[in-house]
């Protein structure tokens, strides 16, 4: 089965939100089902899950209700997933990226 990049990112593009709706969407969506869970790895589990599908075994100790929801499929991460993998190339937009997620979680 062949697969296809959702996102194309060039060497000199730049992270800009209003370019990427679907990704802001899916982000917003999975921000305020977490919103009440605690904080403690929020953002290394979200950034981990999203960019590698992995988790730190503390991590899933430390917080393991919002380590079991991301990783139960439950949320709709495939255009957040998309964009960091179609990014790995551009360090820039990766960090822009990476930064914009980290300042969203609360």
């Amino acid at each position: 089965m062949l697969m296809y990049k959702k996102y194309r990112i060039k060497a000199d593009d730049e992270f800009r939100p209003g370019d990427f709706p679907k990704v802001i969407n899916e982000l917003d969506a999975l921000l305020v089902f977490i919103a009440s869970l605690p904080v403690v790895y929020k953002k290394e589990i979200l950034l981990s899950f999203l960019k590698k599908q992995s988790l730190h075994d503390d991590w899933i100790t430390a917080n393991p209700e919002l380590t079991s929801l991301v990783s139960s499929g439950v949320f709709t991460t495939d255009h957040l997933e998309s964009l960091f993998d179609a990014c790995k190339q551009n360090k820039q937009f990766h960090q822009e990226y990476e930064d914009y997620i980290c300042k969203a979680i609360v």
